[in-house]
């Protein structure tokens, strides 16, 4: 299997320190260009990039969420000069450095937040995962698509080549007298039908490259060298098993997973509002002052807070949480649901794009037969002239069957490993 996992690891070893990380400026690429390297380039493209920066904003949020439940410890300096005496206080001036300490003892509410952020953190980057598995499927059928209007254009070239050695053989006939002269004009006018192809599909091929070089951060003056891959038919679809598989990796059901989680916290984190928090404080302070106050001194105190009446804000924040608890669920059972369909999509798709590739290279065995016999007969002086013009046509597109079958094969190969998840980073 082309796409296999393996290979897939395999290849990106071999091949990712060959192209640069992505940046701002286009990468000019020459070369061969093989998959593994376009999973590796759209690993850094720049959604997934933009994806990846969200979930590491959402992993800071969920820090500074973490860090209220925390210790806090602070340094103070207070300078201080009075020269206005009043109610019999003389003028003074003060110099002092302290050290603040708080421990929260019993706080809740902050702790719940603190594991409902962490949760969203999770599933940021779990979401950021999934886009970057979208963004590598979409390069691997923008490449097979770059690579099969390549192969398009080379086989068409082959098209022109028996166009012309027909037209060099009835005129070789014509020259004989073993055939009327208006047969020539019938198959210059099938040669021009043939360039006329061929050059419209250099022009395919052109565009096709650059809307893979856009994608993939490449300037579009390279000249990347691509080829389609070889299809395994043989390949076996176990699709309780790709369910299972899909389940367990895929990044969006993950990512609902884990919002239900954050959700569920939430809930949790406001009910506790309800409840009394408890933090110690403590305080150092070394300094002089004039008249001297003392050199030297701490404090140490525990404050307990309830609050008793806020207007049903509380209320409001617990059902506000179960609300959203609620979303979470039935996305996350939507998300699944999706999930179980994508992969039977592709599986059907992958099937049928695998009888397609036999039946192509049928045909294209069959129109071979054809053609020679086509030969045969005109060489003969038994068959007519259009027998070796239909025959031709036949062939033409018996090859390019061939090739839009396999790449079919490869893109429905390519959503399978994008429904069960295999493209997302780990």
């Amino acid at each position: 299997m082309r796409r296999s996992v393996c290979v897939a690891v395999a290849l990106l070893v071999a091949n990712v320190l060959v192209l640069s990380p992505l940046s701002a400026k286009p990468l000019q690429w020459n070369g061969t260009l093989a998959e593994a390297q376009v999973v590796a380039r759209a690993r850094r493209s720049f959604n997934a990039r933009l994806a990846t920066l969200s979930a590491e904003i959402a992993a800071e949020r969920a820090r500074s969420e973490r860090s209220q439940a925390l210790p806090q410890v602070s340094v103070s300096e207070t300078t201080m000069k009075s020269t206005l005496t009043q109610l019999g206080m003389p003028a003074a001036r003060q110099v002092y450095a302290s050290l603040n300490v708080s421990v929260p003892l019993f706080a809740p509410q902050a702790w719940a937040a603190a594991r409902a952020a962490g949760s969203s953190a999770f599933a940021a980057r779990a979401t950021s995962a999934m886009a970057v598995n979208r963004a590598v499927r979409e390069a691997v059928v923008a490449y097979d698509a770059a690579a099969l209007a390549r192969a398009v254009v080379e086989q068409r070239a082959i098209d022109l080549r028996d166009q012309r050695s027909h037209l060099a053989f009835t005129e070789e006939r014509v020259r004989n007298g073993a055939a009327p002269r208006y047969l020539i004009a019938r198959d210059e006018a099938a040669l021009a039908q043939a360039q006329q192809s061929e050059r419209d599909a250099r022009a395919e091929a052109v565009r096709a490259v650059h809307e893979l070089e856009v994608l993939l951060n490449l300037d579009v003056a390279s000249k990347p060298i691509l080829a389609l891959g070889t299809p395994s038919p043989t390949l076996a679809l176990n699709v309780a098993e790709l369910e299972r598989k899909a389940y367990a990796q895929r990044p969006d059901v993950l990512a609902a997973a884990r919002s239900v989680l954050a959700a569920r916290e939430r809930v949790a984190a406001a009910r506790d509002g309800y409840l009394p928090t408890i933090s110690a404080t403590a305080q150092s302070y070394n300094g002089t002052s004039n008249p001297a106050l003392g050199n030297a001194g701490a404090q140490i105190g525990i404050t307990a807070s309830l609050p008793l009446f806020d207007g049903g804000s509380r209320g409001a924040e617990v059902r506000l949480a179960q609300l959203e608890y609620d979303r979470t669920r039935i996305a996350l059972a939507r998300t699944r649901l999706q999930a179980r369909a994508d992969v039977l999509d592709a599986s059907s798709d992958l099937k049928a794009a695998r009888r397609n590739l036999t039946t192509a290279n049928s045909e294209l065995r069959n129109a071979k037969i054809d053609k020679h016999v086509a030969d045969l007969r005109a060489r003969a002086g038994k068959g007519i002239e259009l027998e070796v013009l239909d025959a031709l046509a036949t062939l033409a597109d018996a090859r390019e069957n061939v090739l839009r079958a396999t790449a079919r094969y490869d893109d429905a190969l390519a959503w399978l490993h994008a429904a069960v998840g295999d493209y997302a980073p780990r």
